[in-house]
């Protein structure tokens, strides 16, 4: 096993402000947006709606995840702000596992070890696949279940994708759950307000729901995400200062707590299906 120190910090939430965590959604103006409920019309969710998150159809594969963010450090302790990464990405238990169905289960527990540039500590996969941001056709699709959120701000961040920065780093999209509601964060890439995107809502704990974030390769990116009888679908456009820019995923529980109320609290998600392609 290899540990590598984490030093990119711009790893936190940079383009909000540094520590600052994802605020309420507001209104945003997409290219284009669609919802289908049960008996409606509209554009479809993601492949592979969630169905049944309590087991994966097959094993998750690691391979394509170049490394596993940890929320102690180097050390091996839940303190200060030089949180490791483990490369190649592997399982390690307690933040880290794979179940007989091939689930993984992510756990961070609220206070631990962060990055440089965030107050929150998180265990997330980083992307082995670097591409040209707004050129390249590149998808992440998963299908989640949020079983735990941490205590002094219960909200967790699934997904990411980072552009700019140091060595591409900062993240400009983010996939948020709060409140029962799934949406996302397009950062503008300049000093501009970001724009906040709603997929989902209503979506309680231990409830599955699949999204699915595309850069169509053209300038736009396609925002998507299922759960139950319900989906939405927004395309939007590629921040222009970030189009070519090289960019990559993460994936994860990238909780949102900041201060410790036990050894318990911290955020755990189930992912049943987690691809890139």
């Amino acid at each position: 096993m290899m540990r590598l120190k984490w030093i990119a910090a711009a790893t936190g939430v940079l383009a909000l402000g540094v520590g600052v965590s994802m605020a309420a959604p507001a209104a945003a103006n997409p290219v284009r947006s669609a919802t289908t409920r049960a008996g409606g019309s509209g554009t479809a969710g993601p492949a592979g709606a969630a169905k049944d998150a309590g087991r994966a159809t097959s094993p998750i594969s690691l391979s394509s995840w170049d490394g596993l963010l940890l929320p102690v450090n180097s050390a091996g302790q839940p303190t200060g702000n030089d949180a490791e990464l483990l490369g190649p990405a592997q399982l390690i238990s307690p933040w880290l596992t794979q179940d007989s169905s091939g689930a993984l289960t992510f756990w961070a527990p609220s206070g631990a070890a962060t990055t440089p540039g965030s107050l929150h500590s998180r265990t997330e996969l980083e992307s082995a696949d670097k591409y040209a941001v707004g050129t390249a056709k590149h998808a992440l699709d998963a299908t989640v279940r949020i079983l735990q959120l941490p205590q002094s701000n219960p909200e967790i961040c699934v997904a990411q994708l980072h552009a700019g920065g140091s060595g591409g780093s900062s993240p400009f999209v983010m996939v948020d759950y709060k409140s029962g509601k799934l949406y996302v964060m397009v950062a503008s890439g300049t000093s501009a307000p970001a724009d906040f995107y709603t997929l989902l809502t209503g979506v309680p704990l231990d409830t599955a729901f699949s999204y699915r974030v595309t850069d169509s390769g053209n300038g736009t990116l396609t925002l998507s995400a299922a759960s139950g009888d319900q989906s939405q679908t927004y395309t939007v456009a590629v921040p222009k200062v970030l189009v070519g820019a090289s960019g990559h995923f993460s994936a994860g529980d990238y909780q949102q707590g900041t201060v410790s109320e036990g050894a318990d609290d911290g955020g755990k998600v189930q992912f049943t299906t987690l691809t890139q392609s």
